[in-house]
């Protein structure tokens, strides 16, 4: 049966059924779940460079080398774990034994990161194994969590809006949760650890395993799987069976073109943000550059947990392709932006830059979570089966597979403008200027592409509401 296209702006919303309802206290617990991988996942990433440059003095192009390594590596263990979670039948449901074991095993995996030996600090090749073993056995461990965590959220509700609802908590608590992440660096250098920056990283990094057990664990415990009545029952795909089926759809690919382009700008250069404060805004004073990253990272995650609620209300008005495209074309014009925000004379400025990314962000990763609950069930309607865990995990190995080459293409990146760690605050002014250049462009040109595919894009409101009429004629409600 064709698509029809996006005539939400024509229809209006229904009421969601009363059964369609998730408790609020059930949206918190999952909301949760999603802050603890915030605090590792985002976590190893954002203090690659300040630990592993900045500290220890590895070369940006091979911290970024282990980051793609480790990327493509998580990339292919993702579609294993996701088979594994759509075929699993306990007493328990199919994902939460996953999230609750998972999130165990990444806060242990996220520590040993942090705990290569000091001494080791301008020692290549010592560092790059100790980096590469390190971060292979956590993104390993994080998949077994993650994984079954996305999937579990595509399962809560058969409800349209109410999935958007779902999605909104789970932004609010991962922003919340990344409030944390931009001081790490700066209380690692903290006087208390006697200018220890590795010892004040151990520290905290076990502070940081704690909040992750926690938040992980509580979807596990909490949140019911509504269906799992339905997966209980099904037969099992087999592995390439499922993932030939998944790339058969064409919203599954649609989707996963926009997230793709989307985020392939912001990964190739979102790394010289920090630099251009440390080095262009405070002339190498990474101590006070550290503070006011910290201070718009955690205005950007003020403002993303404000907007998103109303966001998420908005939606129901506009249609979610609508405000999708509204969002992306406010983070373009904001990178554009970002060449005058970042000032030199005037280092406030760069919180307008925050402030302007912040709804984008926060509104774009709402909406494409949702959508991607209502492609699970025009994949139900054409195949018979319900398998979550094989699209979050495909989707998962396309973006993470294209975007692990950016991890490289950011260090390379890096080095190509002609920064070099040991000068310190003397860069060349045209390496400053480079940074600059690239960090307002890539994004912008990334933002172009995915406005292109969202055009194509064709799971309206309505036809979504015939989907689920359809559905619920073969198997019952849920």
């Amino acid at each position: 049966m064709p698509d029809s296209p996006d005539v939400s702006l024509k229809s209006p919303s229904p009421a969601s059924r009363q059964t369609d309802k998730v408790p609020v206290w059930q949206k918190i617990f999952y909301g949760a779940g999603s802050g603890s991988y915030q605090l590792s996942g985002e976590g190893v990433k954002g203090l690659a460079n300040p630990i592993y440059n900045i500290t220890l003095g590895l070369s940006p192009s091979l911290v970024g080398l282990v980051l793609m390594i480790a990327r493509i590596f998580d990339a292919f263990t993702d579609p294993l774990i996701g088979r594994w979670s759509d075929n699993a039948r306990t007493r328990w449901g199919r994902r939460r034994p996953f999230i609750f074991v998972g999130s165990f095993l990444t806060a242990g995996a996220f520590v040993l990161i942090w705990m290569v030996p000091e001494s080791w600090a301008g020692q290549t090749q010592k560092l790059f194994l100790y980096y590469l073993v390190s971060m292979l056995v956590f993104y390993f461990c994080a998949t077994i969590q993650v994984v079954p965590y996305h999937t579990l959220g595509l399962e809560m509700t058969a409800d349209y809006h109410e999935r958007t609802v779902i999605s909104g908590y789970k932004m609010v608590f991962s922003f919340t949760f990344s409030l944390l992440l931009p001081w790490v660096f700066r209380f690692a250098q903290a006087d208390a650890f006697s200018g220890n920056t590795m010892a004040g990283m151990r520290f905290l990094s076990f502070i940081m395993a704690g909040v992750i057990i926690v938040g992980g664990i509580l979807p596990a415990l909490f949140v019911r799987e509504p269906y799992y009545r339905l997966a209980k029952d099904q037969e099992k795909v087999p592995f390439w069976k499922s993932a030939r089926l998944t790339l058969q759809n064409t919203s599954f690919l649609i989707l996963t073109a926009v997230i793709l382009t989307s985020s392939l700008g912001p990964s190739m250069v979102g790394a010289l943000g920090p630099y251009i404060i440390y080095y262009e805004m405070y002339g190498g004073d990474t101590k006070a550059g550290a503070e006011l990253a910290a201070i718009g990272s955690n205005l950007f995650s003020i403002a993303a947990i404000i907007c998103t609620p109303l966001l998420t209300a908005w939606s129901r008005k506009t249609g979610k392709v609508a405000m999708l495209k509204l969002l992306v074309w406010l983070g373009l014009i904001g990178s554009l932006l970002s060449f005058v925000l970042f000032s030199r004379t005037h280092p406030y400025l760069v919180l307008v830059y925050y402030l302007l990314q912040a709804p984008a962000a926060a509104g774009f990763w709402t909406l494409t979570t949702s959508m991607k609950a209502d492609i699970c069930d025009d994949d139900e309607l054409r195949n018979g089966t319900r398998r979550e865990g094989m699209f979050g995990a495909v989707g998962g190995w396309i973006g993470k597979t294209a975007l692990s080459v950016t991890f490289l293409i950011s260090g390379v990146i890096l080095e190509a403008t002609g920064f070099r760690v040991e000068l310190k605050g003397n860069q060349a002014p045209e390496t400053l200027l480079w940074m600059r250049i690239l960090f307002a462009v890539i994004p912008a040109i990334s933002s172009a592409a995915a406005l292109y595919f969202l055009s194509k894009y064709t799971l309206s409101h309505a036809r979504m509401d015939e989907i689920r009429r359809e559905l619920e004629a073969r198997r019952s409600t849920i």
